[in-house]
């Protein structure tokens, strides 16, 4: 079945062109870089009060010293 497939002119096409994509994205790929951002500024949810689980909680902002990778 294959065979006939590689035999037929669109066949050959099609398998050509999956070929050149594949090689297309492997030379000019490049990685994604992820940036870790808050989406929300501190201000915005200070002193917020959320229930969750039947529990409620209420956030504060601290400053505190930490490493970013």
């Amino acid at each position: 079945m294959i065979e006939r497939i590689l035999n037929n002119p669109r066949g050959e096409f099609f398998f050509s062109f999956l070929i050149g994509l594949g090689v297309a994205i492997m030379l000019f790929h490049r990685p994604i870089k992820s940036k870790k951002v808050l989406a929300i500024e501190p201000i915005e949810f200070e002193n917020k009060v959320v229930k969750a689980d039947k529990k409620c909680f209420k956030y504060r902002v601290e400053d505190c010293s930490c490493e970013l990778t």
